[in-house]
């Protein structure tokens, strides 16, 4: 009995202490799109190292993935966008817009 109760408790430790336990890898890159127009690839998404703000994308921290994601495709598609308004006559403002919708 007293083994299965120290087992419940290290169990419940983990539990609620699971972020701490896990492994972190700053050069992982979050962001799987891998659609680039005109060369601009999405900015990758990294562990910032900051357990409250977990997130990187350029500098800028995020506390959950969907916004680092978002601002990850936000960047991605600034820069397709500014080339296709820059004279790049092989892209437009549209085809960035239509690889935004395929994230």
């Amino acid at each position: 009995m007293k083994a299965s109760a120290t087992l419940v408790f290290l169990a419940g430790i983990a539990a609620t202490n699971a972020r701490l336990l896990y492994i972190r890898n700053p050069q992982v890159n979050s962001q799987a799109f891998a659609g680039a127009l005109g060369g601009v690839e999405a900015t990758p998404v990294l562990d910032s190292g900051n357990p409250d703000r977990p997130f990187e994308v350029n500098g800028d921290t995020f506390v959950n993935i969907g916004a680092a994601l978002q601002r990850s495709c936000d960047q991605q598609f600034n820069g397709c966008a500014n080339l296709a308004n820059g004279g790049d006559e092989t892209i437009s403002t549209a085809d960035c817009q239509a690889q935004k919708g395929e994230f």
